[in-house]
């Protein structure tokens, strides 16, 4: 398995895929679109409020965010992951040895 999976690519395809159930979920019980809600003014506003947060917090924790992951977390999660890769292989191998 490659470095993507060790990344958590399952987790946000998930993700994406309960969004938009929950959305088909809005639109079909309470017949609430949110393209609707964001063509309004009200939800163009809030949509660029939304987005200057975000961009603000990130603007503070980006790099330090960045670092940790890259220099700590992510080395740190490979070696586990490798680690198990090769638990599963040693126990498939003596499965098929018959120890």
């Amino acid at each position: 398995m490659g470095d993507k999976e060790v990344m958590g690519d399952r987790g946000f395809i998930g993700l994406i895929i309960l969004i938009i159930i929950g959305l088909a979920l809005l639109k079909y019980f309470l017949n609430w679109d949110i393209f609707d809600a964001a063509e309004s003014d009200e939800g163009k506003s809030t949509i660029l409020y939304i987005r200057d947060i975000f961009n603000a917090i990130w603007g503070f924790i980006g790099t330090p965010v960045t670092f940790a992951w890259e220099s700590v977390l992510k080395p740190l999660i490979t070696v586990f992951w490798q680690t198990f890769q090769a638990f599963v292989d040693w126990a498939r191998y003596n499965a098929q040895q018959g120890v």
